[in-house]
């Protein structure tokens, strides 16, 4: 193929000069200012980043809250089902494997507490550098609430 006849599917004007096109002279795209817009403003992009990092975290508590209560639940379920099969003399494998299953509903309890603790200190840490900031909005009411509720969660356990 002619260099010519390839310039023209490739939509380049054929080269009039004796030294083959460079691989990446026929693959870059022509350079194009920036488009002055009101999101590539740098205050703004940050501001959403930051409501956006505050909403993720705020979900993450929420998310976290609710496993914990899941799994708080299934250790009450299953330590139940523990106590009802030795009140009825049940075959001592499926007694061992069911105090198995209790004992790791039980590990994820503390876990998730972990996790929680964690997961708070990163959710006030962005609210605080938001606060400092000046910033308004409804993600700044909801993480105060969720803060509020974890507080009341992750409290009471470490009494």
């Amino acid at each position: 193929m002619s260099l010519g006849l390839f310039a023209s599917i490739v939509g380049r004007p054929p080269s009039h000069s004796s030294a083959p096109p460079t691989r990446s002279s026929l693959f870059t795209e022509p350079t194009r200012p920036p488009a002055e817009s009101s999101l590539h403003h740098p205050a703004l992009l940050t501001r959403m980043v930051t409501l956006r990092n505050l909403k993720i975290k705020t979900s993450t508590c929420k998310r976290i809250v609710k496993e914990l209560r899941s799994y708080e639940k299934e250790v009450e379920k299953e330590a139940a089902k523990t106590a009802d099969m030795k009140e009825k003399g049940a075959d001592p494998y499926d007694l061992k494997q069911q105090e198995n299953v209790l004992a790791e509903s039980r590990m994820m309890v503390p876990d998730c507490h972990k996790r929680l603790e964690t997961a708070l200190a990163d959710l006030k840490a962005t609210l605080a550098e938001l606060k400092e900031a000046n910033e308004q909005g409804a993600e700044i009411g909801e993480a105060e609430s969720t803060i509020a509720e974890v507080e009341a969660v992750v409290k009471p356990t470490e009494e």
